[in-house]
């Protein structure tokens, strides 16, 4: 199952993420949420996949 949106908390990863192209939709309290689109795709190497989260919610 695809799971439309990435969400982390770490800035880092956040500025990563859209560096790579991800959207960014959304902050709010701290949480960055990215649009999973599927068609940028990472390698471990690109972002520390225990620093994000696959989610079909916008927000909490």
């Amino acid at each position: 199952m695809e799971q439309n949106f990435i969400k982390t908390t770490d800035v880092s990863t956040a500025e990563k993420l859209s560096s790579l192209g991800f959207q960014r939709i959304d902050i709010t309290n701290g949480i960055y949420t990215f649009l999973n689109s599927g068609k940028i795709q990472f390698s471990n190497d690109d972002i520390d996949k225990r620093k994000i989260q696959y989610s079909n919610m916008l927000s909490i």
